[in-house]
């Protein structure tokens, strides 16, 4: 197995989505792929809605038939994405959350995952208090595109959570495993 990846059709960069789920699915189904996505929709991005959804919804086919979890791209389109999530059969993970706790809030309460990263770096009272109300068993930690030590995300995690890193680190590995099998 080569270094575990995820794989997806991202928002942002749909166009010919025939060819670019064709090669999707004919690389998807290798060992190193661990999950379906950056996948998901996005109210910011010049791409179509259509065109969105019907990728989107590829993927969710996909990653059901592949029993790979779905890593979502969500942005200011929670009620679309929790609509198009109903039937999933796998783990789903909610990344690069930067949201209060209204918005989340129903992610949390479908069993979904939220991984924080950056925005736990900032002092957003609100961000910093729906990461508090998120329970642990639903948290992944990120650093995404930063040039910043994961371990610096795991600190002031344990410090919002007024918990032990260690006791984060500990709990992060079970949701690891419990997603990915691993």
């Amino acid at each position: 197995m080569g270094n575990p990846v995820s794989m997806g059709l991202h928002p942002w960069f749909l166009n010919d989505i025939e060819q670019q789920f064709s090669d999707l699915k004919r690389n998807a189904s290798r060992s190193e792929v661990l999950a379906i996505g950056e996948c998901g929709l996005d109210k910011l991005t010049a791409a179509d809605w259509n065109l969105q959804l019907r990728a989107f919804q590829a993927q969710i086919q996909l990653a059901d038939e592949l029993q790979k979890p779905l890593i979502i791209h969500c942005v200011r389109a929670f009620n679309e994405v929790l609509a198009q999530l109903k039937h999933v059969s796998v783990p789903v993970i909610f990344h690069g959350v930067n949201n209060k706790w209204t918005h989340i809030e129903p992610v949390v309460k479908s069993g979904y995952y939220l991984s924080f990263g950056k925005s736990l770096l900032s002092s957003q009272p609100a961000i910093r208090d729906a990461f508090r109300k998120t329970p642990l068993e639903q948290v992944f930690l990120e650093t995404d595109d930063m040039e910043i030590d994961v371990t610096e995300i795991y600190k002031i995690a344990g410090e919002v959570k007024s918990i032990p890193e260690k006791e984060i680190v500990l709990q992060l590995e079970k949701n690891f495993s419990h997603v990915f099998g691993l």
